[in-house]
């Protein structure tokens, strides 16, 4: 020890002398020695070293304290009756102690902190609490605490949570004690202080401390001073926002305690601004938390109670005082003062005004009980205060009409913009026109006063509202267009004011954007002239005029302008780039020593190029909406965000299911396809005049070049700007890359770059110059915008490119270099800022003993309270920060470089930044260099190119030391994990090094690792806990399956899919919300999203694994509630733990289909065993199930109700029966309802369990025979039973015992008293039902063994979810069959052959199948249907030889396009199921096709062109069903050329494409198409006119188009001879067949599949045979082929009907739409089975027409004819007497016409029995109905006997007919739109009206057509019905039929005529 040190030793000995004067001499001699640098440097060493041998200055302090303890105690002990001046005495000794110990840790710490922080607490606390100790020791223990402890960082970090607790204990304590001899003040200082503490370094305070706030308040109310409080109420905001994350209920009701106090204490005392200030931010958090973003209603997640809506309304009141009193107080005031209100009182204004504003106006009387005081409350005749307030938007406009004075005023415009802004919906439609009225006269017609930028404002916002609002009436939006143009116009007047230029360009753009006047030429004038600038609120108006409206090509310039000559060669857009460039117009910029605004201004990036490059385009408009619809990269859109409440907020809403992300992953993980940029073309000379302008500008800007002078930002400009335009080219396909890099523009730039990174060398060789670091950040900030690492190809990368190819080497590596120096600079100033506080030995600073004056709070920065963090930019100097954007722009260089070809390596630009983190560079200790790694960490990992494996090893050896080192500092903690979730992508690279790939993830993990052991012992606060698990989710994302993301704690290793789900049973709630909302992780592959919509699922074991562990963590800590339950605190708790629950198990049923049901049951069992509310599942499921694309909640629960019954039965515990199922869930609302509406469910599961006391108990509670229940359920209930007995028992005891249960079953169905001998009845009648049933019970296991494998093993699903049980591999299906054969009394050999009997069975259970499929959205589902299908089919396809009962024809149709339906509505990109679908649909209908070809002759000529024309595009456009589809397609062609059936067949497809892979087949079917030569022109286009194709499916003549446009393109003469011989006989012209047959195919196409494809290639046909004239085709009238044979064969009409409605029908049940083929079934089977059926039947059977094969299964053999019941109405006509049947109103055609129709067929008019059971097919097909509306009408007349329904017909389809007249001439006269709007609600109505008149004109056209009598002329026909054949013209010709309008025009001529005559007649 040396010998300063000894005598220190001696010193402190003698210190605790028991002579005072020997302590008083040693004392001075103490003070001396420790300020003794020597000893100084000695106990600082031995400090560091944590060595106790040696003196250190904890040691020292020991002796320090014996000292003051003993020195006290004396002056205890002294007699306490002594005069005034030893009283002085005494009170100057204890000064004088205090002093020393300052002085003393002022000396210790002044280096660093050296002194143990428990040591300094422990004495502090224990002085603070001893209350003889008295004020002065207690004060200064205060301040020292206050200054030297809580303000040093490293202090602060080691304070433990008991002791933050204990601290806050004691100083509340203290301040609530009344006491005159404290500093109230300070005490309040430091409980703020302590509350950031704790609330930043730990999980913060319990929530009874809330107490303490509670009293202080209340202590406040009393008080008229309030020393302090707003350091109170500062701590009491910090507390509750740490608080309100985990017990948000509980903040509400404190705020609801203490908020009246605080309203009170408002009104009466007078307050200072500060504690103003610190109220408001309390309101404001209350109102946050009551109302997360705004939301009003508890169903929409708001917490309310009456005495909140009390407290909101006083306090709007006394806001609307305070504004009042602040216009007031400025309107009075002396001297300039500000207009506006602070905008933190105008947010809080704002959002009670949108709480308590309701649609209309109000008056409200409240009351204000906060204002009476404690003995009035108590007093109950004392009354409440009561008081009128008037709500509403009128108060708004009061206050903005009743003062012309601005301070009055602006307050009032400052609210209504925030409220508009913040809540546009909350501005109701009626308000918006008188608001705007006022607004507009608020507007100064010149400028005048300071409101006019409010105004502007205000007015912007409510042109954004407006733009939003949709449900605006038509007169309305004419009021407002008037006051808008008004407003406009004076908006343009003022745009030259500079002050107001942001605001006015504002509004404008506001306007152009809601579209809400025209914009006129005067509009452009301000982008050429003087009347403004170029800035940015300027150019992003312009942009949008740009991409809204088409630039006019000249503009009328003002008189002043005419005078230059030179102008008028300028068009407007060369005009406006030259104003942009800054060109003045009188090109006056070279000798303008000043720069345009371009180089010294800011702009959004890429804005003015973009800007520049549309208006040199020809489609300027177009470009422009081209550049903006391309989203901005997150490079350039990522700013600064502020800490705020926001995130807690939306955890409120996610607590209460408001807000459920999750829901939308999925959409986003789609993959962008690139946009097409075919289009653009460029005017050549306007783009050499912006190179020239562009080019002058570099020039000026070089030649003016000076490197002392020139600003280097304006040079990188520049430079940017040229860049940034060639890649604006490059983007559009203008030019090439290659072309810009030899250009000149580029040439200039990189010019322009050299000359700025001059400044840099000149920087390098004199570092300290201060006047250029600021001007060398700006540059670094504007190179580091230029660059953009992004992953996604936009004008942004291609600039970036450009850019990056001008940075030279040297450049690079001299800011590489002067990275190195900024680092190791040594700075004079202490490096540790912690002592800066420490500033001399006086005590100026500090706090006195006692006193309550606040006077100089409101000075205080309240953000000083507290230690500075090491990360705040305080710490760093000028050269810090430029060092640091320096490393940025470097890191973003390196990362972006490997995507193009620069000037300099990356790779050692890598190298010298990775240096900067070498162990010898790096000091983590220093602000700086934490900085710097920060940096490092976040910005050197690439995005697109991954940082090579071996610098990734060196960026991560710092990283251990740093987290070590910061361990207990949260804040820098929380820091690192959000920066290191930028290297988790990198860890996963395959690289060849495994070795140092296996070094970087230790690295990592290690700390990841060190992190988590830290968690699990509660070291870590909840935002490192939300970093962490943020960083264990991106973990998961990198390695799914957790192969390398493994920690260690404890040497022991835990995946990160273990570890992941224990955060659920966190103690935080936000952290477990956010585990469980990220929980997909652990079930979706989220790194192999690929080219998939959809994220690839996990294997199926860990899937479960993740269920389980997620479900039992969440469980556990639900199980941790219902033990503390009682308790009334943790309600907050018990919500919050059911909210996670609740969200891992939707996210769950949102993520993984394998786990849906388990998730849903899991769900279910929840309500009874955790109590989960039923209203927030309901809301859950809703919104899940509306995801999965579920109409109804019912539907989605319906769906797994089987599952959900069975394992709840499965349960086997009596509080788990049926009748305690939550059915609320299903939407019942009483269990009779569930019973009644699932009994079919239930029932079959009670069945089997035998428990029929059960099923008895359902048919008592519904009121039906239990007996008929079973019945109804009784092919459910055999599929229960049969297949146990079908299936072979193995030894397997499960099986035999289930097998034995069935048995039993069985048995006692058979029982006389339950079912006994119908059950045979029973199972024939319901055999299809049973087929169906046992069919939809496959699941085809992926692990079926060999012995058991199967056609459908060959699309095997590891993944596929089990359907609802039972479930049964496909051979026990089939032996179920076999076994049905077996037990039918005539012993068939296949349950087909029992089918057969029925013939209608195969097309119900094709129909049943079929229905499934359409129903269900779940792939899965979908699949296994397509499995079953699959399976039935096949066995279908096997005795499809014996004829299938007659039905083979129709199965064979049936399946054919069932499945070419399914393949043409194949998705665009498949995933794994739905390409096994795919295929399998494939491979059926390649087994369809073999089996028809082998066994049926002639059955595949009538669908070989349909099949053929879908197969062809698959070829191409599937690759994963390629061989699969051509070997089927070289079968049906190459292999069956020879084939007598399909040879013509074959000869009529058309051609394959010319292709290499279809070369074989192109060869073949031309061989057979030209065996008998080449064809010629006409030949070719009758070939192509003979193939006639199902309409729904004309994607499969795009080949035959194709072929057709090719022959007519290569002879054009023959063409030419054809035109003349179509011209001279135009009614057999093949021209005009040709042109109506495309046009035909055109009108088909539309709503198809390939409707694209199709028009496009009927319009090249078109186009290739060039103008015809159109009158020869209207003169074709389209002619039913059924209608033609339907007169031919049939003389009675009812036949001629029941043809072409058979025929239609016929067609229909090959349509794609299953209802539409259910209602043909019905139709069908209903009138073959009438009497007028039959007779159709036997006529119709002896023509060759094939249409009775395919309807043979819907004959019923029966001789008794089905009996059509008549409608024996007593009033008829009533039915279809109501106006608004006939004429359409504004609702869809389709709807109009089905259900005029209907109203036909439920009037009793139509007597046909063959019309009367067609309602099925008019209620679902709209087409079907104008077929058939013409019968039904001339039916009806024909039985009219008294001509009423003649009269009734006529005077409605006259109506008709007259509505429509009226409608088309007030269009006629009405050709301008008296409002901006109505011109496209006219249009739509006029769409809706073309058909429904097309309809009505072909009723009239049949009727026209019908024989009237026998007597009658073929005029007299024309009268069927009453019209005014005028008026029927004219709606004729308003649909373009104008042969039709002619001739009913000469039927109208010639009636006329004829009564005219009539009427003459007597008198002539």
């Amino acid at each position: 020890m040396s010998l300063a040190l000894d005598d220190l030793l001696i010193c402190c000995r003698q210190l605790g002398h028991d002579k005072a004067t020997e302590r008083r001499k040693e004392i001075e001699n103490f003070k001396r020695l420790i300020r003794n640098p020597e000893t100084i440097q000695h106990l600082d060493r031995h400090s560091d070293s944590k060595q106790g041998k040696y003196l250190n200055w904890d040691a020292v302090f020991k002796f320090l304290q014996k000292y003051i303890q003993k020195e006290t105690e004396c002056l205890k002990t002294a007699r306490s009756n002594v005069s005034a001046s030893t009283q002085a005495t005494r009170q100057k000794k204890m000064q004088e102690i205090s002093s020393l110990l300052k002085y003393f840790i002022k000396c210790a710490n002044k280096r660093a902190p050296r002194l143990k922080c428990q040591e300094l607490l422990n004495y502090i606390l224990d002085t603070v609490k001893d209350s003889s100790n008295g004020a002065i020791y207690g004060a200064d223990c205060s301040n020292i605490l206050l200054k030297d402890i809580l303000s040093v960082r490293k202090y602060w970090c080691e304070i433990s949570h008991q002791q933050w607790l204990e601290l806050f204990s004691v100083y509340f304590t203290l301040y609530l004690k009344p006491s005159q001899d404290i500093n109230r003040v300070l005490v309040a200082r430091i409980i703020q202080a302590v509350t950031k503490g704790c609330c930043s370094q730990t999980d913060g305070l319990n929530s009874k401390f809330l107490d303490f706030f509670s009293k202080a308040i209340q202590n406040a109310r009393q008080e008229k001073t309030s020393a302090g409080l707003n350091h109170i109420l500062a701590a009491f905001v910090i507390f509750l926002k740490t608080l309100a994350v985990n017990f948000r209920i509980q903040v509400c009701d404190v705020g609801d305690e203490i908020l009246p106090t605080l309203l009170y204490i408002w009104t009466q005392h007078r307050l200072n601004d500060s504690l103003k200030e610190v109220i408001i931010e309390l309101f404001q958090l209350q109102i946050y938390i009551h109302h997360p973003e705004g939301t009003k209603t508890q169903e929409k997640g708001a917490y309310e109670s009456k005495k909140w809506r009390s407290i909101l309304y006083n306090l709007y009141d006394l806001l609307v005082n305070e504004i009042s009193h602040i216009g007031s107080r400025g309107k009075y005031s002396s001297g300039s003062r500000n207009v506006a209100v602070k905008e933190n009182l105008i947010e809080l204004m704002a959002d009670i005004c949108h709480q308590v504003f309701n649609e209309n106006p109000t008056s409200l009387e409240i009351s204000q009980s906060y204002i009476t005081t404690q003995r009035e409350v108590s007093d109950s005749s004392v009354h409440c205060k009561r008081r009128k307030i008037e709500l509403g938007w009128d108060v708004i406009k009061d206050h903005l009409q009743k003062s012309q004075n601005d301070f009055e005023l602006v307050p009032w415009l400052q609210i209504t913009t925030q409220l508009i802004l913040k809540y546009p919906a909350s501005l109701p439609n009626c308000e918006l026109l008188p608001l705007l009225m006022i607004l507009y006269q608020l507007l100064p017609q010149r400028r005048r006063g300071e409101r006019t930028p409010y105004v502007l404002r205000c007015l912007m916002e409510v042109a954004l509202c407006q733009g939003k609002k949709t449900n605006l009436e038509s007169s309305q939006k004419s009021d407002l267009l008037k006051l808008w143009i008004k407003v406009w116009s004076i908006t343009l007047r003022n745009i030259s004011f500079e002050q107001i230029q942001a605001e006015n360009f504002g509004l404008l753009r506001a306007i152009i954007q809601g579209n809400l006047v025209e914009v006129d030429r005067e509009f452009w004038k301000l982008f050429t002239g003087s009347a403004c600038r170029p800035s940015c609120p300027v150019t992003c108006c312009l942009t949008l005029a740009l991409t809204v409206y088409a630039v006019p090509e000249t503009v009328k310039m003002g008189m002043e302008q005419n005078t230059c000559e030179v102008n008028r060669s300028f068009s407007l857009r060369e005009l406006i780039m030259k104003w942009l460039l800054f060109y003045q117009l009188e090109d006056d910029f070279e000798d303008s020593p000043q720069l345009p605004p371009i180089l010294h201004s800011h702009f959004p990036h890429l804005s003015l190029e973009k800007i520049l490059v549309s208006l040199t385009m020809k489609n300027c408009k177009a470009t422009m909406n081209f550049f903006q619809s391309v989203p901005e990269c997150e490079h350039h859109l990522k700013e600064k965000q502020e800490p705020s409440f926001s995130a807690v907020e939306e955890l409120f809403l996610q607590t209460t299911f408001d807000k459920m992300d999750f829901l939308t992953i999925v959409k986003e993980c789609a993959i962008e396809k690139p946009k097409s940029i075919v289009g653009f073309s460029v005017h050549q000379n306007l783009k050499e005049s912006l190179d020239r302008y562009l080019l002058e500008l570099s020039e000026q800007l070089l030649n003016n070049y000076s490197s002392e002078t020139t600003n280097t930002e304006t040079l990188v400009r520049c430079s940017s700007l040229l860049v940034g335009v060639l890649g604006c080219y490059c983007y559009v396909g203008v030019i090439t890359e290659e072309e810009v890099y030899k250009s000149e523009l580029f040439h200039k730039a990189k010019c322009l770059m050299q000359c700025a990174g001059e400044s840099i060398t000149l920087f390098k060789n004199k570092t300290d110059g201060e006047s250029r670091i600021t001007s060398l950040r700006n540059m670094m900030h504007l190179c580091t915008s230029c660059l953009c690492n992004c992953t996604k190809y936009n004008p942004n990368k291609i600039a970036s490119r450009f850019f990056l190819r001008l940075l030279t080497s040297t450049l690079l590596n001299d800011i590489a270099d002067i990275c190195r120096s900024l680092v190791s600079f040594i700075k004079k100033p202490p490096e540790n800022g912690q002592v800066e506080s420490m500033e001399d030995d006086t005590d100026e600073n500090d706090y006195p003993a006692s006193g309550v004056s606040d006077a100089n709070e409101s000075g205080e920065n309240q953000l000083s309270i507290g230690a500075m963090s090491p990360l705040a930019e305080e710490h760093l100097s000028k050269q810090d920060l430029l060092f640091l954007d320096m490393l940025k722009f470097l890191c973003v260089c390196v990362t972006t470089a490997p995507t193009t070809t620069v000037s300099f390596r990356a790779a050692d630009i890598r190298r010298k930044l990775l240096l900067l983190t070498d162990i010898s560079t790096l000091d983590p200790t220093k602000p700086l260099h934490l900085h710097m790694y920060l940096v490092l960490l976040k910005m050197l990992p690439g995005e697109e190119y991954p940082l090579p494996v071996e610098d990734l090893v060196e960026l991560l050896k710092p990283l251990s030391n740093v987290c070590s080192l910061y361990r207990r500092d949260q804040e820098v903690c929380k820091t690192v994990l959000d920066h290191t979730l930028y290297i988790v992508p990198n860890l996963c690279q395959s690289s060849t090094d495994a070795e140092n790939t296996r070094d970087a993830q230790g690295h990592f993990l290690r700390v990841i690792g060190a992190f988590w052991h830290l968690t699990k012992d509660g070291k870590c606060t909840l935002s490192v806990r939300m970093a962490l698990v943020k960083c264990l989710k991106t973990l998961l994302e990198a390695d799914p399956y957790s192969k390398w993301a493994i920690l260690n704690a404890m040497d022991e290793d835990f995946p990160v899919n273990e570890v992941f789900p224990q955060f659920l049973a966190d103690n935080d709630h936000q952290v477990r919300m956010l585990a469980a909302e990220s929980i997909n992780r652990l079930f979706q592959n989220m790194k192999e999203a690929g080219s998939s919509t959809l994220l690839k699922a996990l294997p199926l074991k860990l899937q479960q694994t993740a269920f389980e562990n997620a479900y039992s963590k969440a469980q556990e800590g639900m199980r941790e509630m219902s033990h503390r339950a009682e308790n009334p605190e943790i309600l907050d708790e018990i919500y919050n733990r059911k909210a996670v629950l609740l969200m891992m198990i939707a996210v769950v049923l949102n993520c993984s289909p394998v786990c849906e049901k388990q998730a849903l049951f899991v769900l279910c069992k929840s309500v009874k065993k955790n109590g989960l509310e039923p209203h927030l599942i309901k809301k859950v499921l809703e919104k899940v199930s509306e995801s999965f694309g579920y109409r109804h909640l019912e539907d989605f629960m319906a769906s797994h109700l089987d599952y959900l019954v069975w394992e709840w039965l499965n349960l086997q515990d009596a509080e788990y029966s049926l009748s305690s199922f939550p059915f609320i869930l299903l939407n019942y609302t009483n269990i009779e309802d569930f019973y009644r509406s699932c009994y079919k469910v239930l029932i079959p599961h009670l069945v089997i369990r035998s428990d029929f006391d059960e099923v008895k108990s359902i048919a008592n509670l519904i009121q039906e025979d239990w007996k008929r229940l079973l019945i109804d359920c009784f092919p459910k209930i055999l599929v229960n039973i049969l297949p146990y007995f079908a299936c072979e028992v193995t030894g397997d005891i499960g099986m035999a015992q289930q097998r034995e249960n069935a048995s039993k079953v069985y048995d006692i169905l058979k029982d006389e008293n339950l079912l006994g001998k119908q059950i045979d009845h029973l199972f024939i009648t319901n055999l299809p039902e049973i087929v169906v049933e046992l069919l939809m019970t496959l699941h085809e296991p992926a692990t079926a063994g060999e012995s058991q494998s199967t056609d459908l093993c060959d699309f095997p699903g590891d993944l596929d979810p089990a359907p609802n049980p039972p479930h049964f591999p496909s051979h026990v299906i089939k032996a179920t069959f076999a076994y049905i054969s077996n037990c039918h009394k005539t012993k068939f050999k296949s349950i087909l052959e029992i089918l057969s009997k029925s013939p209608d069975s195969y097309q119900k259970i094709l129909l049943a199948i079929c229905e499934q499929a359409a129903e269900t959205n779940n792939v899965y589902k979908k699949h296994r249907i397509f499995k079953i299908y699959h399976l039935f089919v096949s066995l279908l396809l096997k005795e499809i030889k014996t004829g299938l009962g007659g039905a083979w024809a129709f199965v064979l149709r049936d399946v054919i396009y069932s499945l070419i339906h399914y393949i043409n509505k194949r998705p665009s990109r498949f995933m794994d199921v739905s390409l096994r679908s795919f295929s399998l649909c494939c491979d059926l209908l390649s087994q369809v096709c073999r089996t028809a070809v082998t066994y049926c002759k002639d059955a595949l000529e009538n669908h070989l062109h349909v099949i053929v024309g879908t197969l062809i595009p698959l070829v191409h456009e599937q690759m994963e069903v390629h061989e699969q589809v051509l070997d089927l397609l070289k079968y049906l062609v190459i292999d069956n050329k020879d084939n007598e059936n399909l040879y013509i067949t074959i000869k009529l497809l058309d051609p394959f494409p010319d292709h290499a892979i279809f070369k074989d087949l192109r060869i073949t079917q031309q061989k057979i198409k030209y065996s008998r030569g080449p064809f010629s022109l006409m030949e070719e286009i009758n070939h192509f006119l003979s193939v006639s194709v199902y309409d729904a499916l004309p994607l499969t003549r795009l080949e035959g188009l194709k072929d057709l446009r090719r022959q007519l393109q290569q002879h054009k003469d023959q063409m030419a001879e054809l035109m003349r011989a179509s011209q001279d006989n135009p009614q057999d012209g093949v021209v005009v067949k040709l042109v109506v047959n495309l046009l035909q195919l055109s009108k088909t196409a539309l709503n198809h599949t390939g409707e694209r494809e199709v028009l496009e290639a009927v319009g090249s046909c078109l186009g290739e045979v060039g103008p015809v004239d159109f009158s020869m085709i209207a003169i074709q009238h389209s002619k039913d082929t059924s209608h033609t044979k339907a007169l031919e064969l049939f003389e009675a009409k009812e036949l001629q009907w029941t043809l072409t409605l058979l025929t239609y029908l016929n067609n229909t049940l090959v349509e794609d739409c299953v209802k539409v083929r259910s209602a043909a079934v019905t139709c069908l089977k209903n009138i073959l089975a009438t009497k007028t059926g039959h007779t159709f039947w036997e006529i119709y059977k002896t023509t060759a027409d094939p249409m009775l094969i395919y309807l043979h299964p819907f004959r019923t053999s029966r001789k008794k004819f089905l009996e059509v019941p008549r409608l024996d109405r007593e009033s008829p006509l009533e039915g279809l007497d109501d106006t608004s049947l006939w004429i359409p109103q504004s609702e869809n055609h389709d709807v109009w016409i089905k259900t005029l129709t209907c109203a036909f067929l439920d009037s009793g008019g139509t007597k046909s029995e063959i019309l009367q059971l067609l309602k099925p097919m008019c209620e679902v097909k709209a087409d079907f109905c104008q077929t058939v509306l013409p019968y039904l009408i001339h039916d009806i007349l024909l039985e009219d006997s008294n001509a009423s329904w003649r009269n009734l017909l006529s005077t409605h389809i006259q109506g008709f007919f007259t509505n429509c007249f009226r409608y088309s001439s007030q269009m006629n006269r009405s050709t301008t739109p008296t409002s901006l709007d109505s011109e496209p609600e006219h249009f739509s109505r006029c769409c809706l009206g073309k058909k429904s008149q097309r309809t009505m004109l072909a009723v009239v056209d049949y009727m026209r057509r019908q024989k009237r009598s026998s007597s009658g002329t073929v005029f007299d026909d024309a009268f069927w019905l009453e019209l005014n054949y005028l008026e029927v013209a004219k709606v004729a010709q308003s649909c373009a039929a104008h042969f039709t309008a002619l001739l009913y025009a000469e039927i109208y001529a010639d009636r006329k005529t004829m009564d005219d005559q009539e009427k003459r007649g007597p008198y002539i």
